[in-house]
């Protein structure tokens, strides 16, 4: 019982959010680098888009759904027993997502309400294309403060990635030869 209660407030005891870079003309550059990116795939034409930490970031909050406080407490989101939470649920309820760049790596944090609390996940690891397809190779993980055992993260990532269900999620398109982190930027080549 303590452990369980121990486990318990680790994973609730949130971690503190990646400071990361910012850039108040971030949304131009990503819409300027996007369009060149579009065109290059339209034209079929090599190009290689690099996308810095703030950029990135600006990216995600204009392209995934991140909750706001208050709306995220108005979900509430209560699931009965023996029911996973859906990935429209998971997303209505993420409060906030950030990524860090450094050298070839990346570091994740999100921050969600799931059950009606909140909890924060941190994703270390560097990414990969394999067969057309982006993958994660991660080096550590934790929920709120509780670290996730590698051998434990290994199997989550590679069940996630090589599930069936998913894997088109984690299709390129064929116009995409690689998405890479390379010298703290996210970099998208076309072939």
């Amino acid at each position: 019982m303590a452990t369980t209660t121990a486990v318990l407030l680790m994973i609730l005891k949130q971690s503190p959010p990646l400071v990361v870079q910012t850039d108040p003309d971030a949304a131009e550059h990503v819409a300027e680098k996007m369009a060149q990116l579009q065109l290059s795939m339209q034209s079929g034409q090599r190009h290689s888009a690099s996308l810095n930490e703030a950029e990135v970031n600006r990216w995600i909050r204009d392209n995934l759904a991140v909750a706001s406080r208050h709306e995220a407490q108005q979900a509430g989101i209560v699931v009965p027993a023996g029911r996973a939470v859906t990935e429209r649920e998971a997303q209505s309820s993420m409060q906030d997502i950030r990524m860090h760049l450094t050298g070839n790596q990346l570091q994740a944090y999100a921050r969600f309400i799931i059950y009606g609390k909140e909890v924060s996940l941190q994703l270390d690891g560097t990414l990969e294309t394999q067969n057309g397809r982006i993958r994660l190779r991660p080096t550590a993980a934790k929920i709120g403060s509780l670290p996730i055992p590698s051998f434990t993260l290994d199997r989550i990532v590679r069940e996630l990635f090589d599930s069936p269900q998913n894997r088109e999620q984690f299709q390129l398109p064929p116009e995409i030869e690689s998405v890479r982190i390379e010298n703290s930027s996210l970099v998208i080549d076309t072939r």
